[in-house]
C-alpha cells in the first residue's frame, strides 16, 4: 500500500473518531436536516437539479448528524451564507441519508464541503476549516477564481 494511501486511510479514522467523540456541538441532529432560509437540505432526488443543473455556483455540505465538527460547521454556513446571496447556494446533504451521492463524490471524511461549478466539482474542504478560512474560500469561489 502506497504511504500516501496509507496516510489518507490514517486521517479519515482520525476525523471519524473525533466525529464520535465530539458529538455534542452546537447543531441538534433534527435541526441539522432542515432547510433554512439560507442553506438548502438536499437529498438523493434534488441533488442533479440543485446541484448539477444550477447556474450559480455551489457549496454542498456533506454531514452526518452525530459528527460533532458538522454541528459547529453547520451553524457556521446559516451564518456566512447570507453574505453571498445571488452568488452562491448553499446546499446540505446528510451523509446517512443519501449514500449514493456521498460515495460517488468520495465523501470519505465529514464535515467535507465540495465546490460545484456547472455541475462540476473544481474544490473541496475535508474537515473543520476555519471561520477566516472559509470566508476567503467562498470569496474566492463567488469571485470565480
Amino acid at each position: 500500500m502506497k504511504t500516501s494511501h496509507k496516510i489518507a486511510g490514517l486521517t479519515v479514522m482520525v476525523l471519524a473518531l473525533a466525529c464520535y467523540v465530539m458529538g455534542g456541538g452546537t447543531g441538534s441532529a433534527a435541526k441539522m436536516n432542515r432547510s433554512t432560509p439560507n442553506v438548502t437540505h438536499i437529498g438523493q432526488g434534488e441533488f442533479t437539479n440543485e446541484v448539477g443543473l444550477s447556474q450559480q455556483p455551489v457549496v454542498v455540505d456533506f454531514y452526518a448528524t452525530w459528527c460533532g465538527p458538522c454541528r459547529v460547521l453547520s451553524p457556521m454556513l446559516e451564518k456566512l451564507a447570507p453574505g453571498y446571496t445571488n452568488r452562491i447556494k448553499f446546499v446540505k446533504v446528510n451523509v446517512d441519508e443519501s449514500p449514493d451521492i456521498a460515495q460517488k463524490y468520495q465523501i470519505e471524511g465529514m464535515p467535507t464541503l465540495l465546490f460545484f461549478n456547472k455541475g462540476e466539482v473544481t474544490d473541496r474542504i475535508l474537515g473543520l476549516p476555519d471561520e477566516m478560512v472559509l470566508m476567503t474560500k467562498l470569496d474566492s469561489f463567488a469571485a470565480g477564481k
